[in-house]
């Protein structure tokens, strides 16, 4: 066998393999006896009819055609072993009709895992943002807890913007009588659009009791076009105002907020959160930036296998989401518009990011010497299966579920270590980045189903293997813990009386 590799680019190898015709002969001769178990020739049991006779039932053509495809299959893999190439797909062959008693040549173009460049990734430094919580922080969480507290009182005063008021409206455009309220509530707004607009600042101003009489003009853009740019008529009575009263800010706030006692209890553990969230910013934000400043610096060619790899492997992990509000993603993308390839289009970008920090932080766990042992192994299953995963043992895995486990460990320790490197001499608050990133990928997997592994580690047909390793890491670690300060700032609702007949 003679082979030689050209190289169209750094992601792709054709083969040329070239085969004298002695080894078409013995690979025939396998071939025979295979096919003589196979075939009952009559007046022989299986396995014992002459070459002759088989060749005359079924064609001494065949007969070497079936053992040059088993000397391919076997001589391509060598191949590929020999000249230490990684295969991410399967390949085009190029197989030429077998010419009796010549030397057989095929050609065999595949897609191949490129040697990553990586350049100075050990000179990258990153400047750790500040962790500090100061009393403004801690004072401007505190007012939203106070204005979640804040309660609607009645006042006998006039109405103002930003009053909730109690009104019986009717509403009519020409004849047309588009809303016929009582007893209906809502905030007087500085601005509201569609059909009311420009009602709240007639009545602000107006007292419990009193009834008013004014015209306003429907906006020219609203919906309704036989509506839009008419003169609109109110006939409006208000029946109660209310004022959104601030509770003090004591301890019966503090009490009122959460389990505490008292209010220095309450900044105590509001500022133990903000510190929480400020070092998990702080800590993805350096990790983000020195994988960026390493991937930036760094020179790979990536095969468009991978990154369609990726696009499924985020297309899956969508679809697992979407799963959990019983939305389809074939419903999702229905209600955006977009077709399958429009979506598939749309996530290239991240997908080719994603494959090539992948392809860094593997790079840069074989430069620093990484390894992952079977302790490194256990650990990540322990927290695989306690995050709710399908339950997996050591020494259950297969080798393609081994290996993909493996490189996600590396990478994780790649990451820390390039995270150490960029901020070399700095002080580290809150836990170790080896611990987040561990946790992150625990957490990513748990949550997945897909057994497709990395062509370029696995066989694209194992379907035991765990998730794809071309996923991105996924931010979750220890987020969990920070502060909901979305729920302490929730703006309240400022909804405009209904239209009833429009």
């Amino acid at each position: 066998m003679k082979v030689t590799v050209e190289r169209p680019s750094e992601s792709e190898a054709l083969l040329n393999v070239e085969l004298d015709w002695t080894e078409l002969e013995k690979a025939s001769d396998k071939a025979y006896r295979k096919l003589a178990q196979r075939y009952t020739v009559p007046g022989f049991r299986p396995g014992k009819a002459p070459r002759t006779m088989l060749e005359r039932m079924v064609g001494k053509e065949a007969i070497y055609q079936e053992g040059l495809e088993d000397l391919i299959e076997t001589t391509y893999r060598e191949a590929v072993r020999q000249n230490d190439l990684t295969p991410l797909g399967q390949p085009q062959m190029d197989a030429p009709q077998i010419e009796m008693g010549q030397p057989y040549t095929f050609t065999a173009r595949v897609p191949v895992l490129a040697p990553v460049h990586l350049g100075e990734y050990r000179a990258i430094r990153v400047e750790r943002p500040s962790t500090d919580v100061t009393e403004a922080d801690v004072d401007k969480v505190v007012a939203q807890i106070r204005e979640n507290q804040a309660m609607w009182l009645p006042v006998e005063r006039p109405a103002r913007i930003g009053d909730k008021v109690v009104v019986d409206l009717k509403l009519t455009v020409g004849d047309r009588t588009v809303s016929d309220l009582h007893d209906n509530e809502f905030e007087l707004a500085e601005e509201r659009a569609g059909i009311f607009s420009g009602m709240d600042q007639h009545l602000a101003g107006m007292s419990e009791g009193e009834s008013k009489q004014f015209t306003t003009t429907v906006p020219e853009d609203y919906a309704n076009t036989e509506l839009a740019g008419k003169e609109a008529q109110y006939d409006v009575t208000l029946k109660g105002v209310k004022e959104h009263q601030l509770p003090e800010v004591d301890d019966e706030l503090a009490k009122a907020a959460g389990e505490f006692q008292t209010l220095g209890e309450m900044r105590e553990a509001v500022t133990a959160q903000l510190r929480s969230q400020k070092e998990n910013d702080a800590r993805r934000g350096v990790r983000d930036e020195a994988v960026k400043a390493a991937v930036n610096q760094s020179q790979m060619d990536v095969h468009p296998v991978l990154v369609d790899e990726e696009v499924h492997a985020m297309m899956d992990e969508m679809n697992r989401m979407l799963s959990q509000s019983r939305i389809s993603l074939e419903q999702y993308l229905t209600m955006t518009g977009k077709s399958e390839e429009e979506y598939h289009k749309e996530l290239e970008p991240e997908a080719a990011e994603r494959v090539k920090r992948d392809l860094v932080l593997d790079a840069i766990a074989d430069a620093e010497g990484i390894t992952a042992d079977d302790d490194d192994i256990e650990g990540w299953l322990q927290l695989y299966n306690a995050m709710g995963g399908k339950r997996l043992r050591l020494r259950d895995l297969k080798e393609a579920q081994r290996a993909n486990i493996t490189r996600r460990i590396k990478r994780d320790k790649a990451l820390s270590q390039l995270v150490e490197i960029a901020t070399e001499g700095q002080a580290e608050g809150g836990a170790s980045e080896a611990t987040v990133e561990a946790n992150a990928h625990a957490a990513a997997s748990a949550g997945a189903t897909a057994t497709s592994g990395n062509g370029a580690a696995s066989s694209a047909n194992d379907e035991q293997s765990l998730p794809t390793t071309q996923a991105a890491v996924v931010e979750t670690n220890a987020e969990a813990v920070a502060p909901d300060e979305a729920a302490m700032t929730e703006p309240r609702a400022t909804p405009a009386p209904a239209e009833t007949d429009v």
